[in-house]
């Protein structure tokens, strides 16, 4: 659809004098207050979630900013709003942009690896190999679904091996629960104690809920459901 101000010189050149004072009240009209304190706390806070940034983004600039040059975007948020992003949202966004316009990190590792990174706040390093934290790769996966929903959530193997990797290299021997129909089939692959998982999830369910009793052992299923409460949790 034109802008109001394309549509105003159509009216012009057609000589449609009501158009024009229609079109003319409109663009009078005053535009709504932004909430400058709101964006700037939003954009200028490491912590802030990249799918509330991804989400601020389409909203104010519609939801095909992503094709602009990398220039125009940090531009429009100076001459829009005054922000000049700090290199952590600024790393956000430029993931942000990244994914939108391609889907490596759905098949690649690496590509996964260095969203994950970007995402969870600690700036992607093309340079030097930084595995994220199990609570980023979660973050990651929650956050690519989000913005690309078009992938119906399919990764591929290498992709959900790398992520088992992660976790096995945490010693989390269990899916957590929020990945578990992603990773499972690849998890079972790598670990001996697939058969526990059930005992695992129900005790992290009674941590979940406060259903448990005090003097409840430190046993292997104990330690593996602890593991998967912590890594939750940081999403």
């Amino acid at each position: 659809m034109k802008k109001l101000s394309e549509q105003l010189y159509d009216a012009h050149l057609l000589g449609d004098q009501s158009l024009i004072e229609t079109i003319q009240k409109q663009l009078e009209r005053p535009k709504p207050i932004v909430n400058i304190t709101k964006i700037n706390t939003l954009l200028n806070d490491e912590a802030s979630s990249t799918i509330d940034i991804y989400d601020f983004l389409n909203k104010e600039f519609g939801q095909d900013w992503w094709e602009w040059e990398i220039e125009t975007i940090f531009h429009k948020l100076w001459t829009d709003y005054g922000l000049a992003l700090e290199d952590v949202n600024r790393d956000k966004v430029l993931a942000i942009r990244h994914l939108c316009r391609n889907d490596a990190a759905f098949f690649d590792w690496f590509e996964f690896n260095q969203l994950c990174n970007a995402f969870g706040g600690s700036i992607a390093d093309f340079e030097l190999l930084r595995s994220p934290s199990p609570g980023d790769v979660i973050k990651c996966v929650k956050t690519m679904n989000h913005i690309r929903p078009d992938r119906n959530g399919e990764f591929s193997i290498d992709v959900e091996k790398y992520i088992c990797i992660i976790f096995y290299q945490e010693g989390i021997y269990c899916p957590p629960p929020s990945l578990a129909a992603l990773i499972a089939l690849e998890m079972r692959k790598m670990v001996s104690m697939s058969d526990e998982w059930p005992a695992i999830y129900k005790r992290f369910a009674e941590f979940i809920t406060g259903n448990y009793k005090n003097d409840i052992e430190d046993n292997m299923v104990s330690i593996q459901a602890k593991r998967l409460l912590r890594t939750e949790q940081v999403v």
